[in-house]
């Protein structure tokens, strides 16, 4: 009896032990199983991270293009108008000048025309004066009263000289006094011109190159495409 139960006992005491070593080992590869669960899913993790900051980087070099281009068509655009503007403006100095140019030949045409008039019209008073004279030299009359007569026609042609002497310098005074307007108007037209004109495109400042991790997509300064 005693040599059974040592028997049994010693079974007994084996399955133990065998069963503890089996637990071991079975914790053993639950360790090793959970070390590499956790080491792939750290991996993964990475790579994910990995990933997200490629896209990232990837979404800022493609939003600095973006502003880029933007910022180049902007300029663009500005540059163009700034043009157009200095053409406008040359256009209206052209047309300053055509308006002022038409005051000065319509001036200088009544000046022409003055001139001629008063030639005439001196002509005309001194042939006047002349044949009043003669008149009173050829009537035979004698004494102090022809002398005074023939005096008298020479002042009244001298008073009609003088007369149109003063209407051609009032002429000549006018026209120059509206060409000087026309000048001054002129001036004032082109200053007034070159203050619309807006101030020099300055080139603008482009967005700065990103910084990040991953692809660099090399995307670089967009073309100027006139």
């Amino acid at each position: 009896m005693c040599l059974i139960a040592g028997m049994f006992g010693a079974s007994a005491a084996a399955a133990a032990s065998a069963q503890a070593v089996t637990g071991l080992i079975i914790s053993a590869v639950g360790t090793v199983a959970g070390i590499a669960q956790a080491q792939q899913s750290a991996a993964m993790q990475a790579q994910q991270a990995q990933q997200q900051m490629n896209l990232q980087y990837r979404q800022a070099q493609q939003q600095a293009f973006h502003e880029r281009n933007v910022q180049v068509q902007q300029h663009i655009g500005a540059v163009k108008a700034q043009q157009a503007q200095a053409v406008a403006y040359q256009d209206q100095l052209f047309n300053n000048s055509q308006a002022a140019n038409r005051v000065y030949t319509t001036e200088q045409q009544k000046v022409v025309e003055a001139r001629t008039k008063a030639a005439f019209e001196s002509q005309a008073i001194l042939a006047k004066s002349i044949g009043a004279k003669g008149r009173v030299l050829a009537s035979g009359l004698t004494g102090q009263s022809v002398g005074l007569l023939a005096m008298d026609a020479e002042r009244q042609g001298g008073f009609g000289m003088a007369q149109q002497n003063a209407v051609y310098r009032s002429a000549l005074t006018n026209s120059a006094l509206t060409m000087e307007a026309a000048k001054l108007e002129n001036q004032s037209a082109n200053n007034m011109a070159l203050s619309r004109l807006s101030a020099p495109v300055q080139a603008p400042i482009l967005a700065p190159d990103p910084e990040g991790i991953g692809d660099n997509l090399n995307l670089g300064i967009p073309a100027y495409k006139w």
